[in-house]
């Protein structure tokens, strides 16, 4: 059966829905001469009243949640602290070492650079909280929780995209360059100690920017010009 509005009452009505949008309470009733008479918040008593309340219960998830077409939602995580190497500490011993570089990019192009990093302790270590810098910090890299290296394990970060080291799959993707001289990179443990370095005053101690040889670690931590041009990211060095 229909019901009708005076002016007034829709008046009255469009007020208390403004309210029940607010979060109010608005019960409803029909009288027996087809008028709705309405309130806010149980302010009338009596039989025949219907309470409305608005929806507050959580939709349940999309199906698609955390993809590209709908991203799950994440929380606000604290603002990094860069670790300072002017000041750093050095830590007593080396863990987690930088044990190749492709300082000067590859044949198919020179900005396709690479780091590797080596874990060369005798037990798994977490890379939370870790971070890597070059001397103008034009490269800065931070380490993530679920982020380990086993012992002697190798992981590769690449410039850009996963391209760089085509015949390697990135553990990371990171930005920007590396200078050719006047360059250093560093690695910083999560108490912001240092934990390696690879310095580069004038030029960098090992690798070839002609033939695109990479520099990488020997084994007492010296640096030398690998035997074949692209190096050896996440293998031997050799």
């Amino acid at each position: 059966m229909p019901f009708y509005l005076s002016k007034k009452q829709a008046a009255v009505i469009g007020a208390l829905f403004v309210g029940f949008l607010a979060g109010g309470t608005l019960l409803w009733r029909q009288h027996g001469a087809g008028f709705l008479s309405a309130n806010l918040g149980g302010a009338w008593y009596g039989s025949g009243w219907t309470e409305i309340k608005p929806r507050t219960e959580a939709l349940p998830e999309r199906e698609d949640a955390g993809t590209k077409n709908a991203p799950a939602k994440t929380e606000k995580t604290a603002p990094v602290v860069w670790c300072d190497f002017a000041a750093a500490p050095v830590a007593a011993q080396k863990s987690v070492i930088i044990n190749e570089i492709a300082w000067m990019g590859t044949a198919v192009n020179y900005s396709d650079e690479w780091i590797e990093l080596k874990n060369i302790s005798g037990q798994e270590i977490s890379l939370a909280g870790w971070q890597l810098q070059n001397k103008n910090r034009k490269i800065k890299v931070v380490f993530t929780g679920d982020e380990t290296l086993l012992p002697q394990g190798l992981y590769l970060l690449e410039r850009t995209d996963d391209d760089s080291a085509p015949q390697a799959a990135a553990d990371k993707i990171y930005k920007g360059a590396l200078g050719n001289q006047n360059e250093a990179l560093y690695l910083f443990d999560d108490n912001c100690r240092l934990a390696d370095a690879a310095m580069a005053p004038a030029k960098w101690p090992a690798g070839d920017n002609l033939s695109k040889k990479t520099m990488f670690r020997r084994a007492e931590l010296g640096w030398q010009t690998s035997a074949l041009p692209g190096g050896t990211p996440r293998a031997e060095n050799r």
